[in-house]
């Protein structure tokens, strides 16, 4: 059987469609300190609406491939710092360079409060641990602490 030229042709532009139609962009960067200009560990980078993105490295720099050729909101977050965001349009570029600088912000949290127990009641649980026998074991301060008057009670 004899295979003509434009059969060929067109099994070359369909095989060839694929690598036109899924091309893929790439984005990266270094991500700094504003005001001290020290690179950042740790930083996430993510293509909102996607599963893509990354963390930069020990020199403050990431890398994420295989982005698809069309426009994507990205987001720079980092606890302590404040979250950027940035419109990139990957359909008219495939190699993106994106530096950025994050600012610092303070953090405020709630109060904590530390408790500690007292000495007879560690001992009493120490000795319930180490114990083969014994079940349960209060302390004298902790039963002292009961409003009843007495153990039995």
């Amino acid at each position: 059987m004899k295979i003509l030229p434009t059969t060929k042709l067109i099994a070359l532009a369909l095989s060839l469609m694929p690598l036109v139609a899924f091309g893929q962009s790439t984005l990266q960067g270094v991500v700094t300190d504003s005001l001290t200009h020290e690179k950042l560990i740790g930083i996430n980078i993510i293509l909102e609406g996607t599963s893509l993105g990354s963390a930069t490295d020990i020199e403050g720099a990431y890398r994420i491939l295989g982005i698809p050729h069309r426009s994507f909101k990205i987001k720079v977050s980092c606890i302590g710092y404040e979250t950027k965001y940035f419109d990139i349009d990957f359909s008219k570029q495939t190699e993106v360079q994106l530096n950025v600088g994050l600012n610092q912000i303070m953090l405020q949290g709630q109060a904590v409060v530390i408790t500690a127990q007292m000495r007879g009641q560690v001992a009493a649980i120490n000795q319930q641990v180490s114990s083969k026998t014994i079940v349960n074991v209060v302390s004298e301060e902790k039963i002292k602490e009961l409003p009843d008057a007495n153990a039995a009670e």
